[in-house]
């Protein structure tokens, strides 16, 4: 009798069970090869699927065949139950990682094996009858060739052993502490990590060879681990370097910071850190330690990760131009990250969904990615995320502007990078012209231990790269002004400059310094930057503010800190509303970013930033600025104390207040005062109405291990997993408050939101359309909180394209060309509210 694992309905064909059993077995083991839990993670392949071989179940397919309605039936149970039946009584680390990946390879992923409130979901599942499970059928029926494949497998690696030596051993790398004895904390969050990544290798085997099958296409192990010719791609890197000019004085500093990475690279699988200024070409240079490296060890793929989309899109657009040609165009380089197109995803791939499976797996030799995914690939919810984790090991994690990590994560961030480093095979080059010093901040036992700096003599580069210094108008955070003073200050700026940047912290504030300089009449041109604006209308007024600075066009740009990062643009004068050294140093690099200002001799000159204080400001809940505005105040305050290697710059400066805050030692200054501004819960994910941090329960979750004694008349927790995993996942969010989309009617989206409105669900290609239309809209749509969709909604401003759906669209007279969304009716058409 055939045993079926899944139905195709496009030509009524049916998968083997044991065909999926086994070839997701040894998909699953070339995974885990990377992480040397090859035999683990092929066992669980065979497991996985295993209650699919009993007759209730194999009824339960025929009748979804005939489309008769009927509840799911487990079938990952019987396969974890099997091993505990196989093996011998005394729990095994492996045992209970490979019951674990096997019951949980479906949903949100792996239970919590111990839950703040003292139960175990991993425990109840695993002791459902036999009964519920289908265990005694699935064992009678089961192929035999999976039967020998078992077999095989279990004797390969000694399972009796506990699977210490694959499982444990590699997880206490990295978690000495000072006293020389393992760190029972970390190393119970390496095992956690540990365990995700075996899940990992499970679920991708499972869902390729599923997806194989029902494409009818052959799956090919060499297909899934290929690595790239390394030497190629660097030989291209190579090439276009020499394009550059090393002869004058960036030339030269951009070659060193190059040369040195590619040195740093020729070395061993480390942490390291390039702090190279605005300008210095950091972004072909860490390219060139990624190269490198990934040559040198065979890695499996480089990932270049960043926090905003506007970085990701122009590094994508320059890498992608150097490592590939018209043959191998879209094959090198994958960007993920919400705002890539859909016309840029059918330009690089057959189709949009050829795009998004390449997405969903991160297979491309060069993936360029976001903070939050890579995040959430560790630490968050959901088979989808936990799929691409296995990807991660053997590779080099670049990590650009790193400063911008977000504060909840940041002991998350550095125990995971350091058990990708340690224990996945991984190098690390955290790039940032701001350092946020994660090797100096809390216990010594949460600081990333890094290895090496790219630039040995940082002072001496800075003082180099110097173009702008700073006025501080706020006397060390004593004096405010209004906005109208500010604006006046801006004014008098512009007579003697053809362009001027301002960056404020919110929107409301950008509106009112916009309003107040277009009213001046000092500029030939204003524009305003917020996140109120669509990506295709923010990338526009970009556009057109680069193509215009270089024409000597009058031009006053008032922005959001959106322009801070990923902008490249340089304007001869800048001001910056008060708020962390971070924000202030990244506004500087907008202001004589080339260094072409001159005085009347040809001689080159600095370009200003000015700092203000707004009086009055209200931040509301922005309490990380409100702090990052504290430290600055008090670094300001205490400059002059501040032992400098710059005295001659600062000496030649007093007449305008002028300081240099651009050196190492401020810097560190003022991370280190930014950092102890928060408790270490807070800086381990703490949260709300809970006793109990995400990194806590990720690790040896003492709350929970606490009540089960508690609960359970002292007796202690026996096994070797105590981590809560659903509960740490669910709660994990790297942008707080989900945000949802409003589609505006900005040149293409009007277009966008009428074929919206005329989809039919009767109609047989509906859901390909939504799917495609929606990939369209990102480029149209502005993310707003709950909060502010209910407000706009109760404003009669927004609506929904279609019933039930969620999808909103912004009624045509709130979408403005100088603002985006804004609560002004702009038009005398009025029709738009009556939708």
């Amino acid at each position: 009798m055939n045993l079926w694992a899944r139905y195709r309905e496009s030509d009524g064909g049916y998968q083997k069970l044991s065909d999926h059993l086994r070839q997701t077995a040894e998909l699953s083991k070339s995974f885990g090869k990377k992480i040397h839990l090859e035999y683990i993670t092929q066992l669980a392949g065979l497991l996985h699927d295993l209650g699919k071989a009993s007759p209730a179940w194999q009824l339960y397919l025929q009748n979804s065949v005939r489309e008769k309605k009927q509840h799911k039936k487990d079938h990952a149970t019987a396969g974890a139950q099997y091993l505990l039946h196989r093996l011998s009584n005394e729990v095994g680390l492996a045992e209970t990682a490979i019951q674990a990946a096997v019951m949980f390879h479906h949903g949100s992923g792996l239970p919590d094996m111990l839950g703040l409130d003292g139960r175990s979901e991993f425990l109840e599942r695993l002791n459902k009858t036999t009964d519920d499970t289908g265990l005694d059928q699935a064992k009678a029926g089961l192929p035999q060739e999976v039967e020998r494949d078992i077999a095989e497998c279990i004797s390969k690696f000694d399972l009796h052993d506990g699977g210490k030596n694959q499982l444990a051993l590699p997880c206490k790398a990295g978690c000495m502490n000072v006293d020389r004895q393992i760190d029972r904390k970390k190393f119970f969050f390496n095992m956690g990590l540990h365990l995700r990544n075996l899940s990992s290798c499970l679920i991708d085997a499972d869902r390729t060879n599923s997806a194989a099958f029902e494409e009818n296409k052959a799956m090919l192990l060499d297909d899934c681990n290929a690595i790239p010719d390394w030497g190629v791609l660097l030989q291209k890197l190579e090439r276009e370097l020499k394009k550059f000019s090393n002869t004058d004085v960036l030339g030269k500093i951009r070659k060193t910071v190059s040369d040195r990475c590619a040195e740093l690279g020729a070395g061993e699988k480390r942490i390291y850190t390039c702090s190279a200024f605005t300008g210095a070409g950091k972004t072909l240079a860490s390219l060139r330690f990624a190269l490198v490296q990934a040559q040198k060890y065979g890695a499996d793929r480089i990932f270049i990760v960043a926090p905003y989309t506007s970085i990701l899109d122009q590094n994508a657009d320059k890498i992608r131009s150097i490592l590939e040609d018209e043959r191998t165009r879209g094959s090198i380089v994958l960007e993920c990250h919400s705002n890539i197109s859909a016309e840029k995803k059918r330009d690089l791939k057959e189709s949009e969904d050829e795009y998004d499976k390449a997405e969903q797996t991160w297979t491309a030799p060069v993936v360029i990615t976001t903070m939050v995914q890579f995040l959430e690939t560790l630490f968050g919810s959901g088979t989808k995320k936990i799929r691409r984790m296995h990807r991660l090991a053997n590779s080099v994690l670049v990590f650009d502007e790193v400063q911008t990590l977000p504060l909840k994560a940041t002991y998350l961030f550095n125990w995971g990078l350091e058990y990708l480093v340690k224990c996945c095979g991984c190098s690390a080059l955290l790039c940032t012209a701001t350092q946020p010093c994660l090797d100096k901040i809390g216990e010594n036992r949460y600081r990333l231990h890094i290895d090496d700096e790219v630039i040995p003599n940082m002072f001496e580069h800075f003082d180099m790269l110097k173009r702008v210094k700073f006025i501080d108008k706020t006397a060390g955070g004593t004096k405010k002004h209004g906005a109208g003073d500010i604006a006046s200050y801006i004014q008098n700026e512009m007579k003697t400059h053809n362009s001027f940047l301002a960056v404020v912290n919110t929107k409301p504030q950008a509106k009112e310094l916009f309003e107040l300089i277009n009213k001046s009449g000092c500029a030939d041109y204003v524009y305003y930057l917020s996140t109120n604006m669509c990506p295709a209308h923010r990338k526009d007024i970009i556009k057109t503010v680069t193509d215009d600075l270089p024409l000597q066009k009058r031009i006053v740009c008032v922005s959001t800190r959106l322009i801070e990062a990923g902008v490249d643009v340089s304007f001869e004068g800048a001001l910056r509303y008060l708020a962390g050294l971070d924000s202030v140093i990244q506004t500087a690099g907008r202001c004589n970013r080339n260094n072409e200002l001159h005085d009347a001799c040809g001689n080159a000159v600095c370009g200003k930033l000015a700092l203000f204080a707004l009086e009055g400001e209200k931040l509301h809940s922005l309490e990380e600025l409100k702090i990052g505005q504290k430290c600055m105040e008090r670094v300001l305050r205490e400059y002059d104390s501040v032992e400098c290697n710059s005295r001659e710059y600062e000496a030649s400066e007093k007449n305008d207040d002028a300081k240099n805050l651009i050196q190492p030692q401020i810097i560190e200054r003022y991370f280190k005062y930014y950092y102890a501004s928060f408790t270490d819960d807070v800086l381990q994910y703490n949260i709300r109405g809970k006793d109990s941090t995400v990194l806590d329960m990720l690790s040896d979750n003492p709350s929970a291990v606490n009540e089960y004694k508690r609960t359970h008349n002292g007796k202690k927790w026996q096994l070797p997993y105590m981590q809560a995993f659903r509960t740490a996942w669910d709660n994990f969010e790297v942008i707080a408050d989900a945000t949802t989309g409003i589609i505006v009617p900005y040149k293409d989206g009007e277009r966008l939101i009428n074929s919206l409105s005329a989809l039919e669900k009767s109609d047989n290609d509906y859901y390909a359309s939504l799917k495609s239309l929606l990939n369209e809209c990102q480029q149209y749509t502005v993310n707003m909180y709950t909060n502010r969709i209910q407000y706009l909604g109760s404003k009669g401003m927004i609506y929904e394209i279609i019933p039930e759906s969620g999808i909103y669209a912004l009624h045509a007279s709130f979408y403005s060309n100088d603002f985006g969304i804004t609560e002004e009716i702009t038009s005398d058409n009025l029709s738009p509210l009556h939708y």
